[in-house]
């Protein structure tokens, strides 16, 4: 089953956040994730199995440098291109 998730990453009190975040999604895209990496989150297209265990890696290596929280949402079923473009008309 293919999802889409949203996928953020706070690094808690670390001076050098970027170190984190750069290498969760330096991860993620190793895994042939369909990623598009915007200012405040990662959105993402795979097939469920690839995504759970890609998340679960990525955010193991990320808590390595420290608190690290992740928020993610996930759907199975999403709007088309087309939808998204008529809905922020």
């Amino acid at each position: 089953m293919e999802v889409t998730f949203q996928v953020s990453l706070y690094p808690i009190a670390q001076t050098n956040f970027r170190k984190p975040i750069n290498g969760f999604i330096a991860n993620l895209k190793s895994d042939q994730l369909k990623l598009e990496v915007q200012e405040t989150s990662t959105i993402g297209i795979g097939d469920i199995e690839l995504v759970f265990e890609s998340l679960k890696q990525a955010y193991k290596q990320a808590c390595g440098s420290g608190a690290t929280v992740m928020v993610l949402t996930i759907v199975n079923e999403h709007p088309t291109r087309e939808e998204l473009n008529k809905l922020n008309e």
